[in-house]
């Protein structure tokens, strides 16, 4: 059993059969009951702290996909302790889970959000010195992802990665990634500042040494051409919109396995924030784990797949974003044994809101809720992880709300009404599917 307790064989003395069934089956019978949740003990004794400097090993892309999708599917077949737990209804119990509350741990701070007023909510992590100043150099191009970008150096010498709109949507992912941040910062994960930033083109500067580069390509110089080609077409009125998130402080170690925090109550129940604002792109590399000195902490980063927007498609999602895995053999296993009677819940009736909010409804069922890519995590959310998350999420207002989306900066005032009322209502979902009266 993976991460679990082993049986070590100390001595070649044998007992009696009957004596010696005894030992294994009281094992059983405890792990049964108190299931197979483990933290790796070079981490730290705190579970879902980390108090070390682990070596992180980067999965390609591709190979994360193939390894969430199909490999760890297979391998989870094989947990039968957890399989048979699940079954039986006493599923395998979080590790940081203990009377309704979860500590501060690396991806979470334990801040009550109902005690943060809107100005805190609008501003989430960002300090007034994370703002970036003009003018701007261009070190290098944004590598990962379909989202074209740059990364940059500030008048202070700060760096900050710049992610530019789609031409025909131009407020379609910048105000995503803003307003998700601030509330999934309020519900206490740690997140870089985002900010959306309006700039003159002249701010921006190449510096001599700029490199541009496509994935698995050796870098080239970053040519004045180039920079203009990528930016032909996205100033509105002279000015430049981008979402600047500022990189953050410390060593970067690279992105988390969430699967190694599949124990953990807070990234079990990310499952519920992310249906929220249904950020479908919650694979590991969208999230950093960055040591400071004295401990590693856990960023979720890139949120340009939440809200109305789709970062792959460069556009607005589809109807059925959220609703399936992009390959779902659990739902193509459903609709050949039905005959074709079972559906995912998508609605291709579902349309885009305008080109600035996408497709974003208010239509949302928390427990069916899929990412585009399975999160290993996410599959041991049980109900006491999923209640913990939605007294969180009812303690939230709607001012709080009405504060998160005015980050986006949109520019019509009707884009951030519908917002603010699609996660009023899809947040009362949620509270409604698991709180009872008495919870709230």
């Amino acid at each position: 059993m993976p991460g679990g307790s082993r049986l070590e064989v100390l001595g070649s003395r044998q007992l009696p059969a009957a004596c010696s069934l005894w030992p294994a089956a009281i094992l059983l019978i405890s792990v049964w009951l108190t299931g197979c949740a483990a933290w790796p003990r070079q981490w730290g004794a705190q579970p879902c702290c980390i108090e070390a400097k682990p070596v992180v090993r980067r999965q390609p892309i591709g190979w994360h996909l193939v390894d969430v999708t199909v490999v760890s599917q297979l391998k989870q077949a094989l947990h039968l302790i957890r399989i048979g737990r699940k079954l039986a209804g006493v599923p395998v119990r979080s590790l940081n889970l203990a009377d309704g509350r979860v500590a501060d741990s690396a991806f979470f701070t334990n801040r009550d959000p109902a005690g943060l007023s809107p100005e805190q909510v609008r501003w989430g992590p960002t300090r007034p010195e994370d703002r970036a100043v003009a003018p701007f150099v261009i070190t290098r191009s944004k590598v990962e992802g379909k989202t074209p970008g740059f990364f940059v150096t500030d008048s202070r010498g700060s760096r900050y990665l710049f992610k530019l709109d789609p031409i025909g949507a131009p407020e379609l992912l910048s105000g995503a990634e803003v307003v998700t941040s601030k509330l999934l910062y309020v519900l206490g994960y740690h997140v870089p500042s985002y900010e959306v930033g309006l700039l003159a083109p002249e701010m921006l500067r190449l510096d001599p040494g700029a490199t541009i580069s496509a994935a698995g390509h050796r870098a080239r110089p970053f040519t004045e051409a180039e920079l203009a080609a990528l930016l032909a077409g996205r100033a509105r009125d002279g000015l430049l919109r981008v979402a600047a998130s500022k990189i953050l402080e410390g060593e970067i170690l690279g992105p988390a396995r969430f699967k190694r925090f599949r124990d953990c109550a807070e990234i079990r129940a990310l499952q519920l924030a992310y249906a929220w604002v249904n950020n479908i792109d919650a694979k590991d590399h969208n999230s950093l784990l960055v040591w400071n000195g004295r401990r590693t902490e856990g960023y979720l980063i890139d949120f340009g797949t939440s809200l109305g927007a789709d970062a792959g498609a460069g556009g607005p999602k589809t109807p059925c974003a959220g609703w399936a895995n992009t390959v779902d053999l659990k739902e193509a296993a459903l609709e050949v044994s039905t005959l074709g009677l079972h559906r995912s819940g998508c609605d291709s009736a579902d349309k885009p809101q305008s080109a600035s909010v996408g497709l974003f409804s208010s239509r949302v069922d928390p427990s069916r809720w899929k990412p585009y890519a399975p999160n290993l995590a996410f599959e041991e959310l049980n109900a006491d992880d999923a209640r913990w998350m939605a007294g969180r999420l009812a303690r939230l207002s709607r001012a709080q709300i009405d504060a998160a989306v005015s980050a986006g900066q949109y520019s019509d005032p009707a884009d951030a009404a519908y917002l603010v009322e699609m996660l009023e209502q899809r947040r009362q979902a949620i509270v409604q599917r698991y709180l009872d009266q008495g919870d709230r």
